[in-house]
């Protein structure tokens, strides 16, 4: 299968903990492409209201990644967006409309601190509702307080979606966390598998291996759903 949609990666070089150098990010390129992926959302790590976004820096690189793309004749779109932190200094760019979102759609990819408390992710998505954004929680395997029903209860409450990463599908240990893991995707919680990839050694892009996991384990139905080019919805 072709086709893959990664829509959360750290493959722009420069920038944060992802890829250090152009070298770094076409190797990433490279890999990805190898693997299937055809459109990658390039998310660097942002903390609105901690400290500033280089957005000239992470543009230059952004055009160099897809100037590379098109000069080794990949098909490869690449995407501009970031993984906002959330933290309470956020919230003054909630409601300036100033977030980064996931291209030109009014997704926005955020993640917290993994002990983050259940009533501040309501708050956020309240304050998200309220001013027009469509949030997506990266990992949220990660969060101590996505337990029991309460993701099932933002499902029902919010427009909001949830992803999972590659490595979490492939590798998940742990009876109970497994088990937790599995009841998600059985019961169509999860929206979308995606990489987080940040470098080609220690966590690299993995889709296809996610995808052959997913398709292995939930079907092919489910595997091309939660990771195929088409599932992203603008």
């Amino acid at each position: 299968m072709i086709g893959f949609t990664d829509i959360h990666t750290h493959c722009v070089y420069g920038v944060d903990d992802g890829a250090k150098t152009s070298q770094d990010m076409k190797d990433m390129l490279d890999l990805s492409y190898q693997q299937g992926v055809r459109k990658i959302y390039c998310t660097s790590h942002a903390e609105p209201g901690m400290r500033p976004f280089d957005l000239d820096t992470y543009q230059e690189h952004l055009n160099e990644g897809r100037e590379y793309c098109w000069q080794q004749g990949y098909n490869l779109e690449l995407v501009p967006g970031a993984e906002l932190l959330y933290t309470p200094a956020m919230d003054a760019f909630i409601q300036q409309q100033k977030l980064i979102t996931l291209g030109d759609s009014r997704r926005v990819l955020v993640e917290f601190v993994p002990d983050v408390a259940p009533h501040e992710i309501e708050l956020m998505l309240d304050l998200m509702e309220t001013n027009g954004y469509l949030p997506i929680l990266a990992h949220i395997e990660r969060y101590d307080c996505m337990k029991g029903k309460f993701p099932f209860q933002l499902k029902d409450n919010y427009d909001v979606q949830f992803q999972v990463n590659c490595r979490t599908v492939i590798e998940s240990t742990g009876f109970i966390r497994r088990k937790r893991i599995e009841k998600w995707f059985k019961s169509g919680l999860i929206d979308y598998v995606a990489t987080d990839m940040h470098n080609c050694d220690s966590r690299p892009p993995v889709m296809n291996k996610g995808y052959e996991a997913l398709r292995k384990q939930y079907g092919r139905s489910d595997a091309e759903r939660l990771t195929k080019a088409t599932a992203f919805d603008e």
